[in-house]
């Protein structure tokens, strides 16, 4: 590593252990760390409002950076060596002698000190011989970057750290998503002894496909099937048209019975409750644990099924037992490696079921790393709701139980069977009622109808959205929900205006991330009710189409 290690003469490992890195004997516990920099979050909306300023956050001293469930030894060491390398390496011409690095005696906490500078031109701080300095504190428990000297005199120093604490938080979260695709998940719904479980294994291209589908809102389910019938046009005639519609209303009334295959573990009322079991392991090992599942996982699944058929599954010694068995089955991994989440999903989902009035829906998790959930359904009793694991692992209950909201603004709303019909007209419509403008147009009519169909998709989502805060009251919850989901996203918008644009006019039925989090944080300092949430989302989007066409 190029990166030089200060020599900090007054530094006492013993004593600053603890006081300046919150060691895990005397710290608060990971899970109060995440609610603290949840209300961090909420709390920064919030001044963004006050302030008046929302393409802008308001100036920052601090800045916690979620990290559910805490860090293992190896991932601190880990995320510290991601950050200098593609960071502070590329700065270290620049930083010299203002870089700092200090590590506690257990190489367990970690905090990089470096003084603040333009990514180009010519650094005043430095030159000064002093200005205000960034650090980054990695710890078991916490992420965080803060400032010090920004009201020294030097202009430009917020807008520098507000830079710095983006690109940081962009590496912790890239690092993290990267730590996951090698990592093994195992899903079960606990404290029954009758367990479904959802174990690492290779599925078939067909049911991969599938499952990326039906992770969606079912336009992408239309739209394939609509461009698979001009291939049956050459096959079969006019006819085509009966079966492009016959298959569009099998997906749509068993939406919800093709959403529960993407997972084993469905929670009930009898079995409320998921845990997630993860281990670190090699990108090898990972292959050929996938490849040949059922014949190496066996034992380690029924082994984990046995030490959660409790009624707390959230238990110290159940989780000292189940790091117990990952470790001895044969995964190189130390015990604080393993990870170990435990939700009460059904619960979850209930709270927001009464909240909307509705019945509960089937519930389905997948064995999948991205944070994400799907609703799908043609009606509230024959709905279905998908979450991914990753969301159980990285969102907490406020904001889980926001994204779930959104999902049932979906339900409520009836998006899939309003989805089918602007699908099937604009079809139909190209077909007979406007064939003359088909010839005329050629490829131009295909590309403006996909548009239209994304352009509705965009406006169900932001009234999804629109649902979920009407019904919770919580819109700042759900846009911090969506800041930790799509940080990275919304990093490239602020910095590169030109994405805005760009993202409105993608083939993507949900509208820019920036314009969610911007909308919901707007909506969170109104504290008014919303009547007609179609309307508002119509006119919404419209304004933020126009915002970002204009360049504003």
């Amino acid at each position: 590593m190029t990166l030089p290690t200060a020599n900090c003469r007054n530094w006492n490992p013993v004593i600053d252990e603890h006081q300046r890195f919150g060691a895990n004997s005397v710290g608060p516990s990971a899970k109060v760390r995440g609610q603290a920099a949840l209300a961090a979050r909420i709390k920064y909306f919030s001044k963004r409002i006050e302030a008046g300023i929302m393409a802008e956050p308001a100036p920052e001293t601090r800045r916690e950076i979620p990290v559910q469930g805490g860090l293992s030894n190896k991932a601190v060491q880990g995320m510290a060596e991601f950050v200098k390398t593609h960071y502070l390496d590329a700065r270290l011409g620049v930083l010299g002698r203002s870089y700092q690095e200090l590590w506690s005696e257990t190489k367990d906490s970690v905090e990089l000190s470096w003084t603040l500078s333009a990514p180009s031109g010519p650094n005043p701080f430095l030159d000064a011989g002093t200005g205000p300095r960034a650090t980054l504190a990695i710890t078991p428990t916490s992420v965080a970057v803060t400032s010090t000297g920004l009201d020294a005199g030097f202009p430009g120093a917020r807008q520098l750290f507000q830079r710095a604490a983006d690109e940081i938080e962009v590496l912790v979260t890239t690092y993290i998503a990267r730590a996951r695709t090698t990592s093994m998940y195992f899903i079960l719904s606990s404290g029954k002894s009758q367990t479904m479980k959802d174990v690492p294994a290779s599925d078939s291209t067909g049911k991969e496909a599938m499952k990326t589908l039906m992770a969606g809102n079912m336009l992408n389910v239309y739209l394939i099937i609509m461009a698979a019938s001009f291939g049956l046009f050459f096959i079969i005639g006019v006819d085509a048209i009966f079966v492009v519609l016959g298959l569009q209303l099998v997906v749509l009334f068993f939406s919800d019975r093709l959403a529960l295959r993407g997972g084993r573990v469905h929670p009930t009322a009898d079995r409320p409750k998921v845990t997630l079991v993860s281990i670190p392991v090699s990108p090898e090992t990972k292959q050929i644990v996938t490849k040949y599942a059922s014949n190496i996982v066996s034992d380690t699944r029924e082994k984990l099924e046995h030490a959660l058929s409790v009624e707390s599954p959230e238990d110290s010694a159940v989780a000292a037992s189940v790091k117990t068995i990952m470790t001895n089955s044969g995964f190189k991994s130390a015990p604080d490696d393993v990870r170990i989440v435990t939700r009460d999903v059904y619960d979850l989902v209930k709270g927001v079921a009464d909240r909307f009035r509705m019945p509960v829906p089937k519930i389905v998790i997948t064995n999948n790393i991205a944070d994400n959930a799907a609703a799908t359904g043609v009606s509230p009793r024959r709905a279905a709701i998908s979450i991914t694991a990753g969301s159980l692992e990285d969102l907490d209950d406020p904001e889980l139980s926001s994204v779930i909201g959104h999902e049932f603004g979906h339900v409520k709303g009836r998006d899939p069977l309003i989805l089918f019909s602007v699908t099937f007209l604009l079809y139909v419509g190209g077909l007979f009622l406007w064939y003359p403008l088909v010839l005329y147009l050629g490829i131009v009519y295909y590309l403006l109808v996909f548009a239209v169909i994304y352009a509705v998709g965009k406006v169900l989502e932001t009234r999804a959205d629109t649902e979920s805060f009407a019904k919770l009251g919580e819109p700042a919850v759900l846009a911090s929900a969506l800041t930790n989901i799509g940080f990275r996203q919304l990093y490239y918008e602020r910095y590169s205006p030109g994405l805005k644009l760009a993202d409105w006019l993608r083939f993507d039925p949900h509208p820019p991330i920036y314009f969610r989090v911007q909308r919901l944080s707007r909506f969170a300092s109104l504290h008014s009710q919303v009547k007609h949430t179609l309307l508002v989302s119509i006119r919404d989007c419209a304004s933020g189409f126009f915002s970002a066409l204009l360049g504003r």
